[in-house]
């Protein structure tokens, strides 16, 4: 009886490091504040990984498609029941992520005998003029963040990612420079993700890795846009909107 807590605690480590490693090569997601609203921005092969929930509350994930699906939609289905049973506007990014997202990604990753969602989230509403964002862990674990976001396979990616979005102020751009800042923050965090840099790589570095991958890679971007006249103000831009900001790295 008494090795049963230094079980529980050796398999709870277990599954961290497992989902460590499932998480680790995965494309980071950047998120921030710009003059008309909050931008999200990452590359995929395949599925898309922006969404919207609910209004004015957008949703981004790395990890298992499958599992990114089921967080998607049980972060809507959270979002309609309070728009029903309350109203509009009682329906926030707070309540979403401590009372439904977080404690249901928790549940999972406690119970042993159950698998854990293979993901990491990133929540963005338009709540004040900068907005908001919440990035929640795979344990369950959340936590508010200031004006630009990320997350990623590895600490050191999304760290790095975050740094280079604080090295200038959104909130003050429009989206096409916007883009650009959130495109190469992007990079930065995919470098360090890959091993590729110890350090956070300078401009050079990173402009030579975009003219290499953009390529490969779907880039995929949405705005919350304050601009919008319907009560939905979420976007997905278009290969249109994107053609001036690759064809600058365009080899």
């Amino acid at each position: 009886m008494l090795e049963e807590p230094y079980r529980w605690i050796e398999a709870i480590r277990n599954r961290r490091e497992y989902l460590d490693d499932q998480l680790q090569g995965a494309s980071p997601v950047v998120g921030m504040a710009y003059q008309g609203g909050l931008l999200l921005l990452t590359t995929t092969p395949g599925p898309r990984k922006l969404f919207e929930v609910y209004n004015e509350i957008a949703f981004a994930a790395i990890g298992h498609p499958a599992d990114i699906e089921k967080l998607r939609k049980a972060v809507i289905d959270i979002a309609h029941v309070e728009g029903f049973n309350l109203s509009a506007s009682d329906v926030s990014l707070q309540r979403l992520v401590s009372f439904g997202i977080g404690p249901l990604m928790k549940s999972a990753f406690d119970e042993i005998f159950r698998s854990p969602f293979i993901a990491r989230v990133l929540l963005a509403e338009l709540e004040s003029e900068d907005g908001a964002f919440y990035a929640i862990d795979a344990d369950g674990s959340f936590a508010p963040v200031g004006r630009c976001a990320a997350i990623a396979g590895t600490e050191a990616s999304a760290e790095g990612a975050v740094a280079r979005l604080n090295e200038r102020d959104g909130r003050g751009l429009e989206l096409e420079d916007a883009l650009r800042v959130a495109l190469e923050a992007w990079a930065c965090g995919r470098l360090l993700a890959e091993g590729e840099e110890e350090t956070p790589p300078d401009d050079v570095r990173i402009a030579d890795f975009l003219g290499r991958t953009l390529a490969e890679v779907n880039v995929e971007a949405a705005v919350l846009d304050r601009a919008l006249p319907t009560k939905s103000k979420f976007r997905l831009l278009q290969p249109a909107d994107l053609k001036r900001l690759l064809a600058a790295y365009a080899n």
